[in-house]
Order: C-alpha cells, then structure tokens, then sequence
C-alpha cells in the first residue's frame, strides 16, 4: 500500500512540474528532453516497485486484452462514421525527423508511465475493495490528464458546466474503463485500450472533427459499450458455453480490424489523401450521364491533360460543380476551360486552370442516396442527443453504473456465498 501511494505522488509530483516548473524554466527541444527524463523516471521506479514486492505486470488475459483492442477500434470507428457527417480536421502534427526525435519520446513516455503505474496501482490496492478502488484510480487519472491549465480557467458556473460535459465526463469514463481493462486482463489490456486510438490520433493525417458535444457523448457512448461486453466478459458462464464465446471473442479481432480499414480508407479518400476523391452528384444537369444520387469518383489529373468531352470537378464562390468540358483556351499553365451541364441549354462562365478540382473516372449509380438518408437519421439522432444531454448522461450513466454493479456482484460472489453459510 505503501509502494502505492508512493507511485501516486511520484506522477502526481513529476505531472505537476512538466506542467508548471519545466514550460517556465526551459525553452525549445529542452522542455521536450526535460520532461521525457522525467516521465522516464516514473516508468523505471514503477518497474522497481513491481519487481521488489513481486508484481506481475505482465499478466495477460488474452480474451480481455481482444475485447480490448475491439472496443479502442469500435471507439475510432464510431468517431470516423460520425465525421463523414460532420466533418473532418488536419491533423496539426507534421512528423519530421527532429519531431520523431523530440516530440514523439515527449508524447510517449508519460503515456507508458500513465498507463503502466495504472496497472501497478489497480494490482496492488483493487484486492479488498475493487469497485471502490477503481473508481478512485479511475478518477485520480481523470484528474492529471484534464491538465492544470484547465481547471484555472473554471471561474463561471458556464465554464464548468462546459468542462464537466466538454471534458471531465468522457475523460472519466475513457479512464473508468482503462482502469477496468487493467483489473481484469493486466498492464497489455489498458495499454490496449489506450493505445490504438493514441496512436491513430498522433499519426493519421486526417482526424475526426465533430462539435464538441457530439464527440463527448459519442465517447461515453462508447466506453459504455466497452463495460457492457465486459461485464458480459467477467458473468461466470455455463461450461457448455465457456469455449465457444471465448473462440467467437477472438474470431472478432480480425473483422473489427477490417471495418477501422475500410473506414481508414474511407475518409482517407472522402477527403483526397490517396488521390481521389468520391463526390455525390446534388442535381440532375448532368442528366443522363449522372442522376442525383450517383456517386462520382473524381481524381487529380495534371490540368494539361484535361480535354473537350472530359468531366471534371471544379469549385466556384458558391459551390462545387462537375459538369463536362466543351472548350478549352489558353496555353500550358494559364489553361481557361469552358463547361457545361449536359442537360443545360447553356454553358457555365468559363473556369481558371486553378479551380479544376479533378476528373471524373468513373460513377456508381444511386448508391449516394445511402449516405444522404443515413445523414439525415444520423444528424437527427445525434441533435437528439445534442439537445437533451441531461437524459443522454442519465441513462449512459445508469447503464455504467449497473455494469460496476455487476463487476462488484460478480468479483464479491465468493464473500456472499460464505456468508450464507456461516448463517446457516
């Protein structure tokens, strides 16, 4: 216990001086390096401890550590399905050698340090009390990453109502399930947890960016299904059972595995990463080539090689247009192109070389009706939620609560049984 408290004030002490000693006293790459050290520090003392009063950090619960990695990918795949809808951001880290150098040990030492003292706590004091434990850990890490900087601007009940909903909530409830993963499978499973969408937010060039609100309570929402597999995961099962629900836990890597792929893909292409982009046709003027409704798959071309007969993709003030070239006039790089929708009697003002988006390759027929009626489900379900969250919480809450009631029921079924005996 006593090791543990002891970890605790270690990251506690080591958190609060990277965020208000280190920025203040160091300049540069030299904060990145100072604070790196540190964190390092923590991640040797953990082992120390885990090592000196026998600690099995690395225990491993295969099925849990699946579960897992099903539940991270389910998190960023519910996020990417969300941003086809709402919108996405570039990622502000640009991944040089001197980043990799600096910047990447800056961002990955206090994870591992987080995450590997979360496993060494969780062990060493979730014996006797688990649930209440749990909580407390869970809550202690929520507490260091919301960051200092944060809680001194919580002057308004305005701003705290936004930081509880904005912040506090989801990183609560990201950390609850972390701090879970670590009870139930060891150090590899809340490493797990964590790891996937910290990697995926650190390296991927595009990034889901829905409204704050949307992305907090789609957090929750998520977290909440990981404890409900879970406590499905820990419910003694019947015998019979036992084996086949373990072989279909671990049948479900590989699928959740492709479908983060495929919506990897996916954005990576709605948003011209690999070359193309997929483009739903709005109106009929290019009846009847293209209906609304067709998707059409528009890639980057050198403008040199666009010609009469050609459709192509290109922006104006108002609007995105793809219509097919009549005329072209100009010279290599000062090209003017000349257009016109093939149900139009008229043709469009003509377009500088600079507005040329692409070319269109190729179109599938209809299929851009499916997202346009699961847009508009979706966005009225998420605005549901958007506009009343106090219900949104309540019930997400009530379900995790009931799921840390099961866990306790369950890993306190020994203590239950004995006391009816003795009763008896």
């Amino acid at each position: 216990m006593k090791k543990a408290l002891t970890t605790s004030v270690l990251i506690l002490t080591v958190y609060l001086v990277t965020n208000l000693i280190v920025p203040l006293t160091l300049k540069g790459n030299m904060i990145f390096l100072a604070d790196t050290f540190l964190w390092l520090i923590v991640i040797l003392t953990t082992l120390l401890f885990a090592k000196l009063y026998q600690t099995n950090l690395r225990k491993t619960d295969k099925t849990v550590i699946q579960i897992a990695a099903i539940i991270a990918i389910f998190q960023i795949f519910l996020l990417l399905f969300t941003s086809f809808f709402m919108g996405f951001g570039e990622n502000a880290v640009t991944w040089t050698t001197t980043a990799l150098t600096f910047y990447f040990p800056f961002l990955i030492t206090p994870f591992i340090a987080m995450e590997l003292s979360r496993a060494f706590l969780t062990t060493k004091i979730s014996r006797r009390k688990p649930t209440l434990t749990l909580l407390l850990i869970s809550l202690f890490y929520t507490l260091l990453l919301t960051t200092i900087p944060t809680y001194t601007s919580l002057t308004t009940p305005l701003a705290i109502s936004e930081f509880l909903i904005k912040t506090f909530i989801p990183t609560l409830a990201i950390n609850l399930l972390a701090t879970y993963f670590a009870h139930l499978g060891g150090f590899l499973a809340n490493l797990t947890y964590m790891a996937i969408p910290a990697f995926f937010t650190w390296f991927s060039p595009i990034l889901p960016n829905p409204p704050w609100a949307a992305q907090s309570i789609l957090t929750v929402i998520a977290a909440t299904i990981g404890f409900l597999v879970l406590d499905q995961a820990v419910k003694p099962l019947p015998t019979k059972r036992i084996h086949r629900t373990l072989i279909k836990q671990k049948s479900q890597l590989p699928y959740w595995t492709a479908i983060a792929l495929i919506g990897l893909i996916a954005v990576w292409s709605s948003t011209g990463l690999l070359g193309f982009t997929p483009t739903i046709i709005a109106s009929g003027s290019m009846q009847p080539t293209m209906d609304a409704g067709d998707i059409a798959v528009v890639a980057k071309v050198p403008t040199d090689t666009i010609k009469p007969g050609d459709i192509i993709q290109y922006v104006t003030p108002d609007a995105m247009i793809i219509h097919r070239v009549i005329d072209t006039t100009g010279s290599k790089g000062s090209k003017v192109f000349v257009t016109k929708g093939d149900a139009n009697t008229q043709p469009d003002d003509p377009i500088l070389q600079s507005q040329v988006l692409g070319k269109v390759l190729f179109t599938i027929p209809k299929l851009g009706w499916v997202s346009v009626y699961l847009k508009t489900a979706f966005v009225g379900i998420i605005s549901f939620f958007l506009n009343n969250m106090a219900v949104a919480y309540a019930t997400l809450g009530i379900i995790v609560a009931g799921s840390l009631f099961g866990f306790h029921r369950y890993r306190n079924q020994p203590l239950r049984k004995l006391r009816r005996r003795i009763g008896r």
